[in-house]
């Protein structure tokens, strides 16, 4: 019975992104694979196991682009269901978080994922290649608030019935 419930709902992907603004620029960077191969999009990539979005965000950045952040707030979700050959339907959530530029130099990622990190000015993202997504995201997103980490926790006595490890409720 277990392992129907888990096999029903395991089926799905979360992947974060983050917009960073600084000093009138966008952090972004240009991945080697993909959809969007060749196009500036925001960086980001999966939550492993185990992982909060924030960490997973954080993280992400750091390692595609050497900038450290920190998450402020979320500013979008974007949910699709498509299709992986292997696997059938996939839940795809991708979460877009607004971030704070705490420090470093964008470069790439020794060529793994990224072949090209740099912060891009705003008033120039209309001549650049960039992904649709990513376009729309910072065109609606960029002078608009998000929500943001509230401070709630639920009691002991919940997160010890439901064994949570992290809890985090934005609004």
């Amino acid at each position: 019975m277990q392992s129907d419930y888990i096999a029903k709902h395991s089926l799905h992907k979360i992947g974060v992104g983050g917009l960073c603004l600084y000093k009138d620029k966008i952090l972004f960077v240009k991945h080697k694979y993909g959809v969007s191969e060749g196009l500036w999009t925001l960086p980001g990539g999966y939550v492993e196991h185990g992982e909060s979005l924030t960490n997973a965000i954080e993280r992400e950045v750091l390692e595609e682009t050497g900038v450290k952040t920190q998450a402020l707030e979320l500013l979008t979700i974007r949910h699709m269901i498509n299709e992986k050959k292997d696997k059938g339907l996939i839940s795809d959530l991708y979460i877009v978080f607004k971030l704070d530029y705490v420090g470093g130099k964008p470069s790439a990622d020794d060529l793994l994922e990224v072949t090209d990190a740099q912060f891009l000015s705003v008033t120039n993202l209309d001549t650049l290649p960039i992904s649709d997504l990513s376009k729309h995201i910072v065109q609606q997103k960029t002078k608009k608030s998000g929500f943001n980490l509230l401070p709630y926790q639920p009691s002991s006595e919940i997160k010890e019935e439901l064994n949570v490890h992290t809890y985090q409720l934005f609004g």
